[in-house]
């Protein structure tokens, strides 16, 4: 009777210290961002070699200039993938591996070509900047699958586009009263679209909004660092353009260097993309990409990592989220292109 009351008092203690220690590490956001970080399953879905050939992706590694890979991809309305292959003056499109079709860009002479989508009608919409006279311009081309210019549109506009510095890709709103070819800018003290065309192409008056349009068209959202490990996301309430609903703090467990993007999917859930210091300072800097999935009432569904490219070319555009909600990277891994989806579970 004494040895079982024993035992008894033994296990009450243990589980009230228990208690105690899941208490303080709820109250502990880093802690919690550790427990809950997971690896998400990741499958290869394209792999192509660098080159020129019909089947290649080009590849730029001058000796002093900064490397270049493709510079962007999308994803098409039937598992096509469409890489941006500015070096050969082309798009690659993909399905299951196989190359299906090469469509020819616009070969204008001073003009890099950055970004690329899709609208709902298999149109293309290329960003493209154009240096004339010393002086970088910005134009948004529409194209059809045979890569025939359908519009062409400047973007300079003092009032809503200052700086062509300020824009960071086009968003392509499939849906609701806002659908339409939006470009996404950013500066040091917020995040903004400007609606460029609607999807008719009938209407080029120019439309700015606070934030991203999400993938319905229904709301706003936004994503702002706060100090070195904290992100704040704010979404729009349906079908408002300046009513908010409270703001959710994100939190991560290292210093968060900058933001990869926001996305949404057609279950209203959110892509927080950050990259994220690793290591010690003092042993070299290294950085890891770090996504937090929130389901559609703003609950943390878990965190994933994603591959970090090893090789200094540059893409304008390596992450995109699928109306299903699996995320899609591209990346140049030694002398071969790579696309890798990873689905949220």
């Amino acid at each position: 009777m004494i040895r079982a009351f024993g035992m008894s008092r033994f296990y009450l203690i243990l589980l009230f210290l228990l208690s105690l220690i899941t208490e303080v590490e709820s109250k502990n956001p880093a802690q919690r961002v550790e427990k809950e970080r997971s690896q998400a399953r990741a499958v290869e879905v394209l792999r192509v070699r660098f080159g020129s050939g019909p089947d290649h992706i080009g590849v730029h590694t001058p000796d002093e200039a900064n490397p270049e890979g493709p510079m962007s991809f999308a994803l098409g309305w039937e598992g096509e993938i469409y890489i941006l292959d500015q070096i050969n003056s082309r798009i690659q499109v993909f399905k299951r591996g196989k190359k299906t079709a090469t469509i020819p860009i616009p070969a204008e002479e001073f003009t890099d070509f950055k970004d690329i989508e899709l609208t709902p009608e298999n149109k293309i919409v290329l960003l493209g900047r154009t240096y004339v006279e010393g002086r970088e311009k910005l134009v948004l081309y529409l194209l059809d699958l045979n890569g025939k210019v359908l519009n062409k549109i400047p973007l300079e506009d003092r009032r809503l586009i200052p700086d062509s510095g300020m824009v960071l890709g086009i968003h392509v709103v499939k849906e609701g009263r806002l659908s339409g070819i939006w470009v996404e800018l950013a500066d040091d003290h917020s995040e903004r679209s400007v609606r460029i065309l609607s999807l008719d192409r009938k209407s080029i008056e120019r439309i700015s909004v606070p934030g991203k349009i999400s993938f319905n068209g229904k709301r706003l959202l936004r994503a702002e660092k706060i100090g070195d490990t904290t992100v704040v996301l704010y979404r729009s309430e349906e079908y408002s353009l300046s009513k908010w609903e409270p703001e959710r703090a994100v939190y991560f467990d290292r210093l968060v260097v900058h933001l990869l993007g926001l996305w949404d999917d057609q279950k209203e859930r959110i892509f927080l993309g950050a990259v994220l210091e690793e290591g010690d300072k003092k042993k070299g800097e290294k950085l890891s990409n770090e996504f937090v999935v929130l389901s559609s009432d703003l609950k943390e569904k878990g965190r994933m990592k994603l591959v970090s490219q090893e090789t200094p070319h540059e893409i304008w555009r390596a992450i995109r989220v699928s109306p299903e909600g699996n995320i899609y990277q591209m990346v140049v891994d030694k002398h071969e292109v790579v696309v890798r989806k990873y689905s949220v579970e």
